[in-house]
């Protein structure tokens, strides 16, 4: 092994990371107060951790390298599967002298109105956009379409999105989000974009996709946002249901050359209406939830193996071992408070048909008071089935199941009710009186 082959990780990608220790493949972990504070998964003895204050930071992450006694050292590549440190490991890359995304690029997969204005320009089916530079500034906006939706135009999970019909639910989009004091300024206003809408994760090395899979979303990440229901996608199987693949491809090939794409994994987001496909948006990196297990599951692809490769300059393996069925992931959601009891991944796994558990929140943790974005679930559980009705009733099995086996107390409760609480979670409530030993 030579000592090019030593990969800089910027943030923590525990599929990369299991195939480092796997392969024996040397690598360089820099990772920020988030993961500092979670705590970092068990490492393989061939990674070497490097904390710095702020993963998305180059000065941070160049500040932390330096400390590490890693000024020096010849990396073979800078890559990242957080999104909010894209452009920050295309910019550590050419600093650092080594193989990552090229700057220009990073910035088009980040920013969404930047990104839509390219795909637009080379000819491919896309919203109509506008760019709002502060939501700040007292400014009069106008909704130039007959509905639209805003979000921040670097941001990710559908997080501080809205649908807005109106004028009037623009500015009031605004205020809120205002009001919310977030750190994002910029936003974007886009076209409403009906359909259904459809995801597709991928290997792209030299500029040809080595392996794609189309998957759906039962419903729009902003609708289920919005409802707050819990989100719930599926892989389509390329022999059943191949027309899927033959309507997305087109689409996914004209926009990765468009977005000058040539080495890497991508998350792309498609709408599909009346046999029309439209760009919707595009990630350089691994799709978030349990896009991983599904392609693994369904396709015996290993997304963080192919990754790792890219990052020593080696083509990735991307052969499909495909397993037929329908495979599709379902998150948990569950109501506001102190979780007090969850079922083990013992008994979720002993529930039909599962195939995968992530249990997302510890025992004691805090639980919102709404679904602010798709990050925000109790756990995620992957399925597969012989037929696409039993994926959808098994999923709701899953939900109703793990509403009678979780436990939340509800936040802010007087001491009489949670005295009366007592028996269902399992307490005596003699322990909150006082009582003698004659008592006994």
């Amino acid at each position: 092994m030579t000592s090019r082959q030593l990969p800089l990780l910027i943030g923590v990608d525990r599929y990369v990371l299991r195939a480092c220790g796997k392969r024996g493949i040397p690598a360089v972990l820099v990772y920020g107060s988030k993961w500092r504070d979670i705590g970092l998964p068990d490492l393989p003895d061939c990674v070497t951790p490097v904390f710095a204050e702020d993963e998305c930071s180059p000065e941070a992450v160049l500040t932390a390298l330096t400390r590490a006694g890693l000024a020096g050292k010849r990396f073979s590549s800078v890559t990242t599967t957080n999104e909010f440190a894209i452009v920050n490991a295309a910019l550590l890359a050419q600093a650092l002298g080594c193989a990552g995304l090229p700057p220009a690029v990073a910035v088009r997969f980040r920013d969404k109105f930047i990104q839509k204005h390219i795909v637009r320009t080379h000819g491919i089916p896309t919203a109509r956009s506008v760019i709002i530079e502060d939501v700040q500034d007292d400014i009069g906006i106008e909704l130039s379409f007959d509905a639209g939706v805003i979000k921040p135009v670097t941001g990710a999970a559908t997080r501080q999105a809205a649908t807005v019909r109106s004028t009037e639910d623009l500015r009031e989009a605004v205020r809120r989000f205002r009001s919310e004091g977030g750190p994002a300024r910029t936003f974007v206003l886009e076209e409403f974009q009906q359909g259904d809408e459809w995801l597709v994760d991928g290997v792209l090395h030299d500029g040809e996709i080595l392996f794609s899979s189309v998957a759906e979303y039962t419903q729009p990440c902003l609708t289920t946002v919005e409802s707050q229901a819990p989100l719930q996608m599926r892989r389509f199987d390329p022999i059943t249901e191949a027309w899927t693949y033959r309507l997305a491809e087109p689409v996914v090939r004209a926009a990765l050359k468009a977005l000058g794409l040539t080495d890497g994994i991508f998350h792309m987001e498609l709408f599909h209406q009346d046999g029309e496909v439209v760009f919707s948006e595009c990630a350089a990196r691994r799709g978030g939830a349990l896009v991983h297990e599904e392609i693994e599951c369904k396709f015996g692809v290993d997304l963080g193996e192919a990754a790792l490769s890219l990052a020593i300059g080696e083509q990735p393996d991307a052969a499909v071992r495909q397993r037929p069925g329908f495979v599709g992931t379902t998150f948990i959601t569950s109501p506001p408070g102190i979780l007090f009891d969850a079922p083990s991944y013992e008994e979720v796994m002993s529930l039909p048909d599962i195939e995968y558990v992530m249990l997302a929140h510890s025992v004691g943790a805090s639980l919102p008071s709404s679904i602010s974005d798709t990050t925000k679930r109790v756990g995620q559980v992957m399925i597969r089935t012989e037929t696409l009705d039993q994926f959808y009733k098994r999923s709701e099995e899953v939900l109703a199941w793990f509403a009678d086996h979780i436990t939340v107390v509800p936040a802010g409760l007087k001491i009489r009710e949670l005295r009366a609480m007592q028996p269902a979670l399992g307490h005596d409530t003699r322990l909150l009186a006082s009582y003698r030993r004659e008592d006994r």
